[in-house]
């Protein structure tokens, strides 16, 4: 009996020092971190700087690897196939929360293929009328947005899009008369706004920010939680009873489902503890974001309420994709 017993623990110590140095070392090799949308844009600003703070913090190199397509599912269905080892990132963002209610067919499971690690940033958006609009305030453009007798356009960047639906929201929130109007990317959308062939946008802070400090835009109100610091006299939809929830975009970081506690833990921990140094956030806040570093649980509990509300969004909208 004592001889068995001795035996096993002998395995079980055994086991725990087999186990324990893997642990201990994560990572032993460099990570790949997809992004999956095209360089140079918001995302991949954020995604190469939190890059660069993991591959310092971990003491090994955090590749960013682009692989746009298909509204950001060609990367993300990568990163589901991916082995659950610690060692495939996902920078994820606004569409993984829609495109579950957008797309039909999606090559993977939005919740039960990936696990949450932590949400990074925000994007505040930014509610903007042309100066020729009449309203001043937003108690104004609600007012005016009311007549049925007439039907206000507002521009988006495509069918879909987070700005597209949170309009929506807000359109059926407020009783107003609104006629989507979609266009082939941002760009294009803020072309019209800027040259007043549509009058009303809702859009991130970062694209019309200059616009607005030059005047050729006018804010009337934030879609997050909070005023912005970049507008802080310009109230929130949540302060006016427009919106339950902020509406802004994010960026978080996901892993394949079935990673190990241990490591969700360590690149949660090591992310939010670079979120805390001043230069990052110097950095972040220049890009127009708003750190976030939730817990793991915050960031779950955040994903699945996004989907929620944009499942609510499409089936108003009737928006389709494939």
């Amino acid at each position: 009996m004592h001889r068995t017993l001795a035996t096993l623990f002998g395995t079980m110590i055994v086991l725990a020092a087999a186990v324990s140095p893997a642990l201990a070392v994560y990572p032993e090799r460099s990570i790949r971190f997809v992004v999956p949308w095209p360089a140079g844009g918001s995302s991949d600003s954020a995604a190469r700087v939190v890059a660069q703070q993991l591959t310092e913090r971990l003491g090994q190199p955090v590749v960013v690897d682009n692989k746009p397509g298909a509204s950001g599912n060609l990367g993300t269905a990568e990163v589901a196939r991916a082995k659950p080892d610690g060692y495939t990132l996902l920078l994820s963002s606004g569409p993984f929360s829609i495109n579950p209610s957008l797309y039909r067919n999606l090559p993977f499971d939005t919740l039960r293929d990936f696990a949450p690690v932590t949400q990074i940033a925000a994007t505040p958006s930014v509610l903007v009328v042309h100066p020729s609009f009449p309203a001043q305030t937003l108690q104004e453009f609600i007012a005016s947005a009311k007549d049925k007798s007439k039907s206000l356009d507002f521009a988006s960047p495509g069918n879909g899009t987070a700005q597209h639906l949170s309009m929506e929201l807000l359109k059926k929130k407020a009783d107003l008369s609104l006629t989507h109007i979609a266009y082939r990317g941002g760009a294009p959308a803020l072309n019209d706004l800027l040259g007043g062939h549509v009058k009303v946008m809702l859009s991130g802070i970062p694209e019309v920010m200059p616009h607005i400090q030059a005047g050729t835009l006018r804010p009337l109100a934030i879609s997050t939680a909070k005023r912005s610091e970049q507008l802080p006299n310009v109230p929130t939809l949540i302060e006016a009873g427009l919106a339950e929830e902020e509406l802004a975009g994010w960026n978080g970081l996901h892993v394949p489902a079935g990673t190990s506690a241990e490591i969700i833990d360590r690149l949660g921990n090591e992310t939010r503890e670079a979120l805390k140094k001043p230069d990052v956030l110097q950095r972040l806040k220049a890009l127009g974001f708003e750190i976030r570093g939730t817990s793991t649980r915050e960031f779950a509990a955040f994903v699945t309420s996004q989907i929620e509300r944009f499942r609510e969004a499409v089936e108003i909208s009737g928006a389709k994709v494939d």
